[in-house]
């Protein structure tokens, strides 16, 4: 099935395997020992390169910053560009919900580090081969983002701020202690799961939905059996609308991690503060 910017099946953007293909190469994950006993399949491969993506392209706009410093000027390229996100994430995202914590460099370097995680996993399933899997597609993953990282944000950041007790008392709106206590504190409680819940639904569903949508357009490229005015018509539009939704999951791409990004920094936020 061809595709114009990613590789294989667009299919291959939401199915989780052992195998790589790269074009005529097919490599099998689960017939190397140590990656089949660690359970090293598509989705960790992807994630694991887009980790390393990020890693090596921080330090190299890190080392391009201080040397603009030392120089003097300011940052150009690669630096300039990261100093443009992560300023973005600090000054348009975190300082209007948590004012009095966004300067917090580990909160810095968390919420930056998991915007530029989700937008690589993203960007990574619109490349060719032997990319083209999109890791956060899978609700696992996604699951592992809300949960593993949000979700203990969210009570790390609020034990932290209030102490174990005060966190508590804060879940807990002010009330008549009859609802307060045995009713609001319960609900609260669960509500503080359905937030990773809901981004782990969120992110997933979106970052497979526009996939699928490739995969239908796809079909009706290689379709065969018609009369030659309608096969043209018919291959024709679905090469325009190709084209067009794979320009959008581009954008959709940057869109998925900034309001991933952006909810993780609320929820996080609300744990933090002391008002209600």
């Amino acid at each position: 099935m061809p595709t114009m910017l990613a590789s294989g099946g667009p299919f291959q953007h939401t199915w989780n395997s052992w195998s790589l293909h790269f074009y005529w190469l097919d490599i099998r994950l689960d017939h190397i020992p140590l990656l089949r006993d660690l359970y090293v399949t598509k989705s960790v491969v992807m994630m694991v390169a887009a980790a390393l993506i990020v890693l090596l392209l921080g330090l190299r706009a890190g080392a391009e910053a201080r040397r603009a410093q030392a120089e003097g000027r300011v940052p150009r390229g690669l630096a300039h560009g990261v100093e443009v996100f992560v300023e973005f994430i600090r000054d348009d995202m975190m300082r209007p919900n948590m004012p009095h914590h966004f300067k917090a460099p580990f909160l810095i370097s968390v919420f930056c580090t998991i915007f530029f995680f989700i937008l690589t996993c993203n960007l990574l399933g619109l490349l060719p081969q032997p990319f083209g899997y999109t890791a956060t597609g899978a609700h696992w993953v996604t699951g592992a983002l809300g949960f593993g990282i949000t979700l203990m944000l969210i009570f790390g950041a609020g034990i932290y701020e209030h102490g174990p007790i005060g966190y508590v008392a804060h879940l807990a709106p002010p009330a008549p202690w009859w609802i307060r206590w045995p009713l609001l504190l319960p609900i609260e409680f669960i509500g503080q799961f359905v937030k990773p819940f809901a981004l782990m639904i969120r992110l997933a569903a979106n970052m497979t939905a526009g996939h699928i949508i490739l995969a239908v357009l796809s079909g009706f490229l290689i379709i065969d059996g018609l009369g030659i005015g309608s096969l043209i018509a018919v291959k024709g539009a679905s090469a325009f609308g190709f084209f067009a939704i794979t320009a959008f999951e581009i954008m959709i791409a940057v869109i998925q991690a900034y309001i991933f990004t952006i909810l993780s920094v609320v929820f996080v936020g609300a744990s933090l503060s002391h008002e209600h």
